[in-house]
């Protein structure tokens, strides 16, 4: 028997159907897409840059042939079977290998195999080419033949199409209907192959792992044996099954690991990864080899009621360790998803990581990723809620639909469940609320059983190990219980458009989407408008690079509700709305990670922030721009997330007749009574262990920088993995205006944490006389100061990676600050 041999295909050509001349695509490259292989050849400007979006949108009407040349080697045509492997075709297309028609696809999350030996030319060049139909054309007519569907954000056919729906537009992302060979295609030839691998892993209440390591071969019978080793993570062999039998079809090995290095989160642990080296052997020859990268781990769901407040608890625990999911919303990166590199991913993923991240969810309306994304995931230890690719849309339930959908979630789930990162499937994106706003019954509400019955069950079936949640949000009896599940908290920017200092009161057991608006980096901005007299606040350009509906006001409303103006040009423009949200962002993170607090009492156990990324430059809710450049939220909430957290929180009372009165709403127009204020002080302490610290709390007339008073020291004993309490309405002066920095010191004098609380809004305070004094040496930039500062940016002439931003400077700390 020959060894297996595998061949992807690149170096493409296009042509717009109909055309006689073929036009190369991007050189070199395995996978592509129509507009950037349209930009490449100067034939459409690029959509990213002011507002060519408009000028590109016929290219989604229209359809589109790729073809590309491939010679297999004559010795190849000795093996039995002749395979074309498609990963991914965008998204109705036909297939033809040598002018004949092999396979039609409906389908871009499904991976599609033809057997093509029939029609192979060994030692000669093959043309395979593909037609690809327009998806807005092909939605069209399903949509009239099936009938309609109502969504929020693109248009209505889309509900029809098995495609990334942001594709369609949204309200951060432009309308760019893509087509093209987006995932690999391979050229696969075997008598033997391993086909699929599942490490299937058990951990017992001993933390002993035991594993069935199943694969599925395909070919012809043979003489053969599977080997298996196990290497651990720092690559000594643990297990191994030399000399296995192997059988065409599924095989099942069982191995035992005692005392295994299990998977963590980052913030919990190490993420430890095992090799499983999978080999056919063959009269003592090599067939075929497949390793996997598996981390051992269990992870459970916990939803178990509460004995002193309504519903249920909403948490993770992974090993039997409770874990706080702080963490971000992920979009897909780029609205071309081949333009993506790896490095791409790893910089995204460790954009997180280093930012105290331990969550990151892919949002229903984009794709299942690809491997790199897990895999990195796997590597920097973040887990992963993985919705179904199903978003903001009731979708219909015809057979064709249903049994496209059941072959793709099938496919997904054997594609992704080796990786120990994905720590839940979700059935959809908000498709409740559409049901919700459609007014559907449970006879039209055609989703309903597709994500409490069909799903569930094939979750269960091909990735036991993960738990499943029907949607999101999802409480169970209503999207909008507060007290079970997850819960999108929309209040603040959408909705009833909250004031942001009252997080306090909108949080959940599971806050799984929240978020404010902020403009990007200055250069971004300067790289997509390429007229400077289009960069000034309410330009045109500006406008068209913000997706979101009525941005204008509700972004200038909380602008101007809470951060002092300093001038109306551009940068000053980004500061402040950056400023904003950072400040914004802090405050949910802060509330929501003090009601962790411990056994029995994990009132809200996660906060995962829309969202970590862009897909294209442009102002959106995002904290990092579509550049990778932070924004001041990314740093806020990093702090928030640390694993050690000075948490404040201020209240205010007006006093009536001199008499503080608790009913009193101290927001009331025209009550110049005087507010008293109070401020709650707590810590947290996201590590597995307690730690003993001292507390100084320091308070300052904001104004003149005078230290007004220190509090009396606590010692404290941070209970670990939950919050502490440490002052109860701490009552303040009441005319002047006090900030209170807050720090955490381990019992050798070492800083652990530090916050601060300022009054509120910021727009209100003064701050003259402040100095601030600068030392930068190789790797660091330290600044002291004379008196308290808020809101601190450094901003670079060439992108440097800070460790901080944004940040608060007090006499008695100062700050330094890192380059990453």
């Amino acid at each position: 028997m020959l060894q297996l041999t595998q061949q992807t295909l690149k170096n493409w050509s296009f042509r717009q159907a109909g055309d006689e001349d073929w036009k190369p695509s991007r050189k070199g490259a395995e996978t592509t897409e129509i507009h950037p292989d349209l930009i490449e050849n100067g034939l459409i400007p690029d959509p990213f840059l002011d507002d060519n979006e408009k000028l590109v949108q016929w290219v989604g009407l229209k359809d589109w042939e790729y073809k590309v040349s491939f010679t297999p080697e004559a010795s190849v045509s000795k093996l039995k079977v002749h395979e074309l492997v498609f990963e991914g075709l965008d998204t109705f297309a036909d297939v033809f290998l040598n002018g004949r028609k092999i396979i039609s696809t409906d389908n871009m999350f499904v991976h599609y195999k033809a057997d093509v030996g029939k029609y192979i030319k060994f030692g000669e060049e093959n043309e395979l080419r593909i037609y690809f139909y327009s998806a807005i054309v092909k939605g069209r007519e399903l949509e009239k033949k099936f009938g309609w569907h109502g969504c929020s954000n693109g248009e209505t056919s889309r509900t029809h199409v098995r495609k990334a729906q942001y594709h369609y537009g949204w309200d951060w992302g432009p309308l760019l209907m893509t087509c093209g060979p987006y995932r690999p295609i391979k050229f696969v030839s075997y008598d033997l192959s391993i086909d699929e691998v599942f490490v299937d892993v058990g951990i017992t209440d001993e933390l002993n792992a035991s594993i069935d390591v199943k694969t599925t071969i395909c070919g012809f019978a043979a003489d053969a044996a599977l080997q298996i080793n196990v290497l651990s993570p720092s690559g000594e062999t643990v297990a191994s099954e030399k000399g296995q039998e192997l059988k065409i079809g599924e095989n099942s090995t069982k191995l035992y690991l005692e005392s295994p290095q299990l998977w963590f989160p980052h913030t919990h642990g190490t993420p430890a990864l095992y090799d499983f080296e999978l080999t056919i052997v063959v009269d003592g020859h090599v067939i075929h080899s497949v390793t996997k990268k598996v981390g051992l781990r269990s992870v459970e769901l916990i939803q178990e009621p509460f004995a002193d407040q309504p519903g249920a608890s909403f948490y993770f625990r992974v090993n039997g360790v409770p874990v706080y999911s702080n963490g971000s919303n992920w979009i897909p990166a780029h609205s071309f998803q081949t333009c993506l590199t790896p490095k791409d991913y790893t910089e995204w993923l460790e954009l997180m990581v280093n930012g105290n991240q331990n969550m990151v969810r892919i949002w229903g309306g984009g794709y299942f990723e690809q491997d790199i994304f897990y895999q990195e995931c796997d590597r920097l230890g973040l887990l992963v809620w993985h919705d179904m690719m199903f978003a903001c849309a009731q979708y219909p339930g015809y057979k064709e639909f249903e049994e496209s959908v059941e072959k793709e979630v099938i496919c997904q789930l054997k594609r992704l469940r080796n990786y120990c990162s994905i720590a839940l499937y979700c059935g959809n994106n908000e498709d409740y609320q559409s049901a919700d706003r459609f007014k559907l019954t449970d006879e039209t509400f055609f989703g309903k059983k597709r994500y409490e019955k069909s799903f569930p069950k094939l979750v269960s079936q091909y990735s036991p190990a993960v738990p499943y949640h029907p949607g999101s949000p999802w409480g169970g009896s209503s999207y909008k219980d507060e007290t079970a599940g997850d819960i999108h908290q929309w209040n603040v920017w959408h909705g009833t458009q909250e004031k942001y200092q009252d997080w306090d009161k909108l949080g959940g057991r599971f806050v799984s989407e929240f978020g404010m608006e902020g403009a990007p980096a200055l250069k971004t901005y300067e790289e997509c408008i390429t007229d400077p007299k289009y960069r000034y606040p309410q330009s045109y350009m500006i406008d068209h690079h913000n997706k979101s509906d009525v941005f204008e006001r509700r972004l200038a409303s909380y602008v101007t509700e809470n951060v002092k103006m300093t001038g109306s040009d551009l940068d000053s423009w980004i500061y402040a709305t950056q400023l904003m949200q950072a400040e914004c962002l802090a405050y949910a993170y802060r509330c929501w990670r003090r009601e962790w607090r411990g056994d029995g009492k994990r009132y809200s156990a996660g906060a995962l922030v829309w969202q970590i990324n862009d897909c294209w430059p442009c102002a959106s809710w995002a904290i990092a721009d579509f550049k990778k450049r932070p924004k001041l939220a990314y740093y806020s909430i990093k702090k928030e997330s640390a694993p050690i957290v000075v948490g404040f929180y201020r209240t205010g009372i007006k006093k009536e007749n001199g008499a503080s009165n608790s009913n009193a709403k101290y927001s009331i127009p025209f009550n110049y009574n005087t507010t008293q204020y109070f401020l709650d002080i707590w810590g947290v302490n996201g590590t597995t262990s307690d730690i003993k610290a001292v507390f100084k709390v320091d308070l300052y007339h904001v104004t003149t920088g005078e230290k007004l008073k220190s509090l009396e020291d606590q010692k404290v004993i941070l209970k670990a993995n939950q919050s502490t309490e440490i002052f109860k309405q701490y009552e303040l002066d009441t005319e002047i205006p006090i900030v209170a920095h807050g720090t955490f010191y381990d019992e050798e004098g070492s800083v652990l944490a530090a916050g601060a609380d300022w009054p509120q809004p910021l727009k209100y305070l003064f701050f003259p006389d402040r100095k601030i004094e600068k030392v930068v040496k190789d790797g660091s930039i330290t600044l002291s100061t004379n008196k308290p500062v808020k809101g601190v940016e450094i901003i670079t002439e060439n992108d440097i990676y800070l460790d901080d931003n944004g940040f608060d400077i007090f006499p008695v700390t100062g700050c330094e600050i890192y380059i990453m």
